[in-house]
């Protein structure tokens, strides 16, 4: 009997096995939350809003986080005002709603290959139909290819792209070629959905969003704090454009409004003037992180099998060698006490090679050295025996 395919829930339920180092759930470290300008915020939350704090408010979000928000957003070259924010339960919720907004059972979307499994897990529960554009550290396609799986038909209902660090491969799209992305897009009709949770870690030459090239008549735009403040705040939101109040309707018959607590908080530590310094810091922790496994990877990866190098963020694609290699590799590494996801998840149809995803930063750097030691030992004793 084959073995189910893993799931999203599969792996976050991994991460709380002390005993496994988790290679595999792409969950940032928890040892560099900004734990004093958390507590500071809170504190100062409770005293000074405790009423408002613990009442039902807006569905689109608290006003001072939008506006936060806002702020935030301007300098990363996206103009919008309070009013364009739409707060959701984390980047995940921000990705439901809009997807449920625009498709239907049946759709044509066209999307990465590689491409984030909770992206793709979302859309498969829609039922819609994959049309797919190869992305990989290097070999980033120009305007020009997604251009043809954009005119091919059926025409498609929407383009979902992760513009930078694209998870899993690292992938990042040039600055140059977002503004023809767009126009493309916005000349045959086709809203793209931009996924940009791993952007704050690219560090300072990251490149404008696709949505900075746009009014919001074309792109809407995703992304969260779960990767670079705090998870356990679930604080991510979308830009909707011209679908916002479609976007919020879903929401609110869905949620009514996300938690009050944490959109306050999260508004005082944006406000706070934290956030650059913190970013820059995570940024230094998780390149040398990549530096340490890159290393070994280099070093110890059998002969066919290669290591991308993405240019941040905090975690490493391999590939190559035969696909079977996935589940028995994954097996055997978890076998020895390391957790590892085969990258045929992240794929909307089978790969042709082995793929592997792993996260650089949950790991302390010694069991991370460990860890990575055993899946290149795993892997190469697999691919001798196939030999």
């Amino acid at each position: 009997m084959p073995t189910p395919p893993i799931r999203l829930l599969d792996l976050m339920r991994q991460t709380e096995d002390p005993h496994v180092i988790n290679l595999a759930a792409g969950i940032p470290s928890s040892d560099f939350l900004p734990m004093d300008a958390l507590k500071t915020a809170l504190e100062g939350e409770i005293q000074s809003r405790a009423r408002e704090m613990f009442s039902y408010h807006r569905p689109e979000g608290a006003a001072s986080l939008r506006e936060a928000i806002r702020d935030y957003l301007r300098v990363r070259g996206v103009t919008v005002t309070a009013e364009e924010v739409l707060v959701s339960t984390g980047c995940s919720g921000a990705l439901a709603t809009v997807m449920g907004t625009l498709l239907k059972k049946g759709d044509t979307v066209v999307c990465e290959a590689p491409a984030y499994y909770g992206q793709l897990e979302l859309l498969r529960a829609i039922g819609v139909k994959f049309r797919t554009v190869n992305t990989a550290v290097g070999q980033e396609p120009d305007p020009a290819k997604w251009e043809k799986a954009l005119r091919a038909k059926p025409k498609p209902k929407l383009l979902v792209v992760t513009s930078t660090l694209s998870n899993p491969s690292g992938a990042t799209l040039r600055e140059e070629w977002r503004p023809r992305m767009v126009e493309i897009c916005r000349k045959m009709r086709v809203p793209i959905l931009e996924d940009d949770i791993y952007g704050d870690l690219l560090g300072r030459a990251r490149p404008k969003p696709l949505r900075a090239f746009d009014d919001g008549g074309t792109v809407l735009y995703v992304t969260s704090f779960s990767k670079t403040v705090a998870p356990g705040l679930r604080i991510g939101f979308a830009l909707p454009g011209k679908w916002m109040d479609a976007a919020a309707d879903r929401q609110c018959r869905q949620t009514i409004h996300g938690g009050v607590p944490p959109e306050f908080v999260t508004a005082s530590f944006l406000r706070s003037g934290r956030l650059e310094g913190h970013l820059e810091m995570l940024r230094s922790v998780y390149a040398k992180r990549r530096e340490l496994a890159g290393g070994i990877l280099s070093r110890e990866l059998p002969d066919g099998i290669r290591a991308d190098d993405p240019l941040g963020g905090y975690m490493l694609w391999v590939r190559g060698g035969r696909p079977g290699l996935m589940e028995e590799v994954s097996e055997q590494c978890l076998a020895k006490g390391v957790a590892v996801v085969g990258g045929g998840i992240f794929f909307a149809n089978p790969p042709k090679e082995a793929c592997f995803r792993l996260n650089c930063a949950r790991a302390t750097p010694e069991d991370l050295g460990r860890g990575v030691g055993i899946f290149c030992e795993v892997l190469k004793s697999a691919v001798v025996r196939k030999k």
